[in-house]
Order: C-alpha cells, then sequence, then structure tokens
C-alpha cells in the first residue's frame, strides 16, 4: 500500500509549489516598478528640456529682438532730427539711419518668426515692418527733400522770419501759421512712431505679450519628479521583500543583483532630483536674465527719444503736437510722449548715470546711437546723452553675454533621456540577475 503522506510533508510540498509563483509575481512587480521608474525619468528631463528649448529658442529672443528693434527705431529718429535741424544739421539722413531700420526689420522679422503668442501678433509686427516703417520713412525723407521751404539757420538775438518761421533769441524757432515743412514732416513721423497705435506701441504690446510667456519661477514639474521619486521609492521596496524572501527560501545572504539594483535606484532618483532642481534654476535665471536686457534696452530707448526730444525743441519752441496743430488743424496736445522705463525694471537701471569708467563696447553691443556718426564737428550740444548712452551699451553687452551663457546652461543635454532610458535597462538587468537563477533552479 502507497504510504500517506504526513502532515509536514504536505506542508513542505506546498510551500515548494508556491515559492515560484511568489518569485514570479515579485518579478513582475518589480518589473512594472523599473518602467514606471525609467518612463518618470524621462518624462522629468523632457518636460524640462521642452521648457528650456522654448525659452531658448522662441521666447527669449522674441522679447530682445523685440525691444533692441523698439531702441533702434527710436535711435533712427534721434539720427532723422539731427540731421535735418539746427544747430548740428548736416544733411538728410543716410547710412546710420538705414543701418538702424534695416537692423530694426530684421529684429522685427526674426520675432513675428519666433513668437508664441499667436498669429495676430504676427500679422500686427508684420504689419509694422511692412507698412508702418515705409510710412514713417517716407516722412523722414519728404521732410530731407522740403528744400522749398528751408529750414532757418539760428540767428542773433531779434532775428527775421524766414520762410513763415520766426527765429528769436537764442537761435530758437517759434513755429508760425506756415510752419517748416522740414519741422512738420519730422513730426509726422515722430507722431506715427510715438502714438498709442503707432510703431513703438505696436511693437511694445507685442513684447509685453510675449514676455508673460516667461516661465514665472516655477518650472520644475513637480508632479512627475513626486512620480518617479514614488515609484523609486516602491521599487526600493520591492528589492528589500526579494532580498529577505531570498534569504529565508534559498538562504541567500546577500544577492549581488538586488544590492546593485537597490544602489542604482538611489542614485537614480537622488541624480535626477538634483539635475531636475538645478535646470529649474537655470530656466529661472534665463528668463530673469531676458527680462534684464530688455530692461536696459527699454532704458535706451527712453534716452533716446528723451534726447530727440531736446534736439527737436532746441530748434522750435514748441512740442510736435504744436507743430501738428498748426500744420493740420488738429487739436493741441497730440505729442506723443517719451515711453518711461517699466516699473518692473526700475531695480535693472538704477544708479546708470552714477556708474563711471564703463567702457564703450564692441560687436553687436555696441551702442548704435547717433554720436557715433554725428562727429565731434557736428555742434549738437551732447547733454550727457552720449555718455549715457555708452554706459547702457556697455550693461546691454554685459547682460546679454550673461543671458547667452544662462540659456546655454538652462537646456539639458539631448543625452539625458537616452541615459534615463540606458538606466531602466540596467535595473531590470540587475533585477534579473538577482531572481532569474531561484527560478531556473525551479525549472531544472
Amino acid at each position: 500500500m502507497r504510504a500517506v503522506p504526513g502532515r509536514g510533508g504536505l506542508r513542505t510540498r506546498v510551500r515548494g509549489a508556491a515559492t515560484p509563483t511568489r518569485l514570479l509575481l515579485l518579478a513582475g512587480l518589480m518589473v512594472l516598478a523599473t518602467l514606471a521608474v525609467g518612463a518618470t525619468a524621462v518624462g522629468t528631463v523632457q518636460s524640462q528640456r521642452r521648457t528650456a528649448d522654448t525659452l531658448a529658442e522662441r521666447t527669449s529672443p522674441t522679447v530682445v529682438d523685440a525691444v533692441r528693434a523698439r531702441a533702434l527705431l527710436a535711435d533712427a529718429d534721434l539720427v532723422a532730427a539731427r540731421s535735418l535741424l539746427p544747430p548740428g544739421a548736416w544733411g538728410p539722413p543716410d547710412a546710420q539711419f538705414q543701418e538702424d531700420i534695416k537692423t530694426a526689420g530684421q529684429a522685427l522679422a526674426r520675432a513675428a518668426e519666433t513668437a508664441t503668442a499667436g498669429q495676430a501678433d504676427r500679422a500686427q509686427v508684420e504689419a509694422v515692418n511692412n507698412g508702418l516703417l515705409i510710412v514713417y520713412m517716407g516722412d523722414i525723407y519728404s521732410a530731407a527733400a522740403a528744400t522749398g521751404n528751408p529750414a532757418a539757420p539760428p540767428a542773433a538775438a531779434g532775428g527775421t522770419a524766414v520762410g513763415g518761421t520766426a527765429v528769436g533769441t537764442g537761435g530758437v524757432a517759434t513755429v508760425g501759421t506756415d510752419a517748416d515743412l522740414t519741422v512738420v514732416y519730422l513730426a509726422y513721423a515722430a507722431d506715427l512712431m510715438r502714438e498709442p497705435t503707432g510703431i513703438l506701441a505696436t511693437v511694445a504690446a507685442f513684447q509685453e505679450r510675449n514676455a508673460a510667456h516667461l516661465p514665472d519661477g516655477d518650472t520644475i514639474p513637480w508632479a512627475l519628479l513626486a512620480g518617479h521619486l514614488a515609484a523609486a521609492a516602491v521599487l526600493l521596496a520591492l528589492l528589500v521583500w526579494a532580498q529577505v524572501f531570498l534569504r529565508r527560501r534559498f538562504h541567500r545572504v546577500l544577492s549581488v543583483g538586488l544590492l546593485g539594483a537597490a544602489v542604482a535606484v538611489v542614485l537614480l532618483a537622488g541624480g535626477l532630483t538634483v539635475l531636475t532642481l538645478q535646470t529649474g534654476h537655470d530656466i529661472d535665471r534665463g528668463a530673469r536674465e531676458t527680462t534684464a536686457v530688455a530692461c536696459l534696452w527699454q532704458a535706451r530707448e527712453a534716452a533716446t527719444l528723451a534726447e530727440q526730444d531736446r534736439t527737436f525743441d532746441r530748434y522750435v519752441a514748441g512740442s510736435r503736437g504744436d507743430v501738428l496743430a498748426i500744420a493740420t488743424d488738429l487739436p493741441a496736445g497730440q505729442d506723443g510722449a517719451a515711453p518711461a522705463v517699466d516699473a518692473g525694471c526700475a531695480g535693472q537701471t538704477a544708479g546708470l548715470t552714477g556708474r563711471t569708467g564703463a567702457a564703450a563696447p564692441t560687436g553687436p553691443a555696441a551702442p548704435t546711437g547717433p554720436a557715433a556718426t554725428a562727429g565731434a564737428g557736428a555742434g549738437v550740444p551732447d547733454d550727457g546723452y552720449q555718455a549715457a548712452d555708452e554706459r547702457l551699451g556697455a550693461l546691454v553687452g554685459e547682460r546679454t553675454a550673461a543671458l547667452g551663457r544662462a540659456l546655454d546652461d538652462a537646456v539639458p543635454s539631448s543625452v539625458l533621456p537616452w541615459a534615463m532610458a540606458a538606466g531602466t535597462f540596467v535595473l531590470l538587468a540587475l533585477g534579473a540577475c538577482g531572481l532569474w537563477p531561484r527560478l531556473r533552479e525551479y525549472r531544472s
């Protein structure tokens, strides 16, 4: 007769039959947790890379190109006024004026291509580039061509009226009913440049809408990072459980594969956390540097427009709005005011007038103002504008270089997603090294 197995032998068989199932279940859970660790790691890196790429290739260049175009257009307006109005008039605006307009147009074209604010904004910038700027240049060249009623030269006290423009004490002209056509066309051009729906206002609105897309200080994908850390914690717990299970069932004191997987999980989770926090900091730094560069360009624009006002007022006793009112019967007070620097830029431009010894920069950040073309013999009072423009130009150059470094640091390496995927396969391999030999024992 067949002997009936004892109670202890039956329990041993049941436990032995259950061990492979438990191993397979443990292995399946470890595979799922490893895949979750890898997927969240790749997703975290990719999310930050997309944010950094958008900042470096679209948002930041768009904002900088737009504000740089504003400063160049303001400089073109100043060149036009200085070239056509006494006491330092040297003739029709030529090289510097054309260079400012050309460079500003190129900057606006690039900004329209990289804009993130939508097609309507692109259409507005293209309308400025292909419409308003052409009208503006027409007014400037009409002012230069108004030779039939030329600008009156400065005269001594008690001067005479020339062409309807009375020249009074100190060589300052008072515009009469027949305003000098050169002055009128310059006033038209400046009004088109500065009016609320004009060139500078349109570009400024475009710039602000794109600047709103700059990172706001919270660029870390917290949900993905938290998911990665949670998956890593689960995987680490499974590895510890697997080690305890092997020790109880197979008397394995230590599994090298499982130990290596546990170390790899800790290194991967810790490294990704540090990398994510550092990349978020670099992205935020790139956004701050973009704002700083934009603020400095705005300061140059405001200083240039203020100098253009002084150039106009030195010849005409009255604002451009008064000239337009006389020439077109419009209500007085239509003059476009020079825009003030944004309140958020106060910290970036404070104390500029007190800085001394700033060398004029060279290269693309060098000042493009009329000081480079008017020359010492032009006879135009400087009023500190040239020195201030040089200081601002030096700061623009410094901060633009800092912006370039910040954007380079912000963009994660393209190798990182592949590294995270490779780390996932390493974890799978180490886990298999720890469990596969025991499963193979049962198969054999």
